[in-house]
């Protein structure tokens, strides 16, 4: 009886529920050779296309080739390295692998955002942050180290991505853009940050006491319809240079991974060579 009950249980369990693949072709993506191997970068948003000629970069995100590498060697086969910096390429026929470096450089258009720093310094970097963030708040001294360290060759250009989680961000990202109206936009940010922990509309008109505002003029620039149109481009900015998350740090449109003194100084110094 009892071999007899768990026998019935399969045979409803396995035909209870029944299924099938629907598919249809999305996009043809139309290249200039034969394709031979392709990879998908980890986080699924770009495909590398090994051809008899090149490799062709395809964004799948916005559904476009967005450049190819031309190559002197035909290969067999493509493979991306975990970071997504690296491509391997594989020749069956030389009994080699080649390393190619690779790196996304983005132009990102400064438009509107407050700059910290001369608007002609040959090196920019771009940060994309939230008030509430501790993460934030741990890059930004870091950031302000960079700019005591280069100081003619060195500019920062602060856009927001406010995180759904933080309630106060959009209002404390709106603040900072009214503070930057009286000059007083990397003040009034460092103090926020200094005190993310507590954001509040209580705190955020002590601080701006404390950075010396008019108060009168910073409440009637709050209300300027054009912040929050600026939050509005700084997010979708962000989602078309692949931000995620925050803090995200581009320095002339490359993206930052070693967020340290150290590391970021190797970037800018690299920069600057390069405009030697």
């Amino acid at each position: 009886m009892l071999v007899s009950f768990f026998v019935a249980c399969f045979l409803m369990a396995g035909t209870a529920v029944s299924a099938k693949i629907e598919w249809e072709i999305i996009r043809d993506i139309e290249l200039s050779a034969k394709p031979i191997d392709l990879a998908l970068a980890s986080d699924g948003t770009t495909a590398y296309i090994l051809t008899e000629k090149n490799i062709t970069i395809y964004s799948l995100q916005n559904n476009r080739i967005v450049d190819t590498l031309p190559l002197s060697t035909t290969f067999s086969s493509i493979s991306v390295s975990p970071r997504a910096d690296m491509l391997l390429l594989t020749s069956a026929r030389d009994n080699a692998v080649s390393m190619i470096s690779i790196a996304e450089v983005f132009d990102i258009p400064i438009g509107t955002s407050p700059v910290i720093g001369s608007r002609d310094a040959r090196v920019t970097l771009t940060m994309f942050f939230d008030f509430q963030c501790p993460h934030c708040s741990r890059v930004f001294p870091v950031v302000e180290q960079l700019l005591e360290r280069y100081p003619q060759d060195l500019n920062v250009v602060i856009k927001h991505f406010t995180l759904r989680s933080h309630q106060f961000a959009p209002q404390a990202a709106i603040a900072s853009l009214a503070a930057d109206r009286q000059g007083k936009h990397l003040e009034l940010t460092r103090e926020m940050l200094n005190n993310f922990r507590t954001l509040s509309e209580a705190s955020l008109q002590e601080h701006a006491r404390t950075v010396g505002l008019d108060l009168e003029k910073f409440e009637q620039d709050r209300k300027d319809n054009a912040f929050q149109r600026q939050l509005q481009l700084d997010r979708r900015l962000a989602r078309e240079v692949g931000v995620r998350g925050v803090p995200q740090l581009f320095i002339n449109g490359r993206g930052v991974t070693n967020r340290s003194l150290a590391g970021m100084s190797q970037m800018i110094e690299q920069e600057l060579k390069k405009k030697d």
